[in-house]
């Protein structure tokens, strides 16, 4: 009998598969880091316009499963907690449902997700599979992660100027 060694769970690879997945999908030129802590971010994306760094960022909570959900949706389950956090950061935030059966990822942006009622601990998202990650148009993305940045700065702006007064 040999001497026992550590194994690497199921959950782990299939984590793994699907951060991998996500990975070969995003646009060459962005970068991904994952977070060492996970608060609900899994993913944090640079987006660049070829060589050049933008300064906007997408955040993706990655979830994962083995089979996809019968019907045209896939779902993920956020609690509550998760959920208020992701939804108060500044930075757009993506949820992806990866499945391995089919090697595939389906995402939705947060802010199309319904919001979870008070007396529950957690919602179900409901992504549909005419998201698919595989087919994904980043340039949308990235034009829409523009606009919504673009206006919250702009909004912070007003509000440095209103605290600070007009610069003479």
């Amino acid at each position: 009998m040999s001497d026992p060694y550590p194994q690497r769970p199921a959950a782990h690879r299939l984590e793994e598969a699907s951060r991998r997945f996500f990975l070969q999908c995003l646009p060459e030129n962005w970068t991904c880091e994952h977070p060492p802590n996970d608060y609900g971010v899994d993913l944090r994306i640079d987006i660049f316009e070829g060589d050049d760094a933008t300064g906007l960022e997408l955040l993706v909570q990655l979830k994962a499963a083995e089979r996809s959900a019968e019907g045209d949706t896939e779902s993920v389950v956020l609690r509550r907690a998760t959920y208020n956090l992701l939804r108060d950061k500044l930075q757009i935030v993506m949820l992806v449902k990866y499945s391995r059966s089919e090697n595939e990822g389906y995402w939705l942006l947060l802010s199309d997700a319904p919001r979870p009622r008070l007396d529950r601990d957690s919602i179900t998202v409901p992504i549909p599979k005419q998201n698919r990650l595989s087919q994904i148009d980043w340039e949308r993305i990235k034009l829409h992660v523009r606009d919504v940045t673009d206006t919250k700065l702009a909004a912070m702006r007003r509000l440095q100027i209103q605290v600070a007064g007009p610069r003479t």
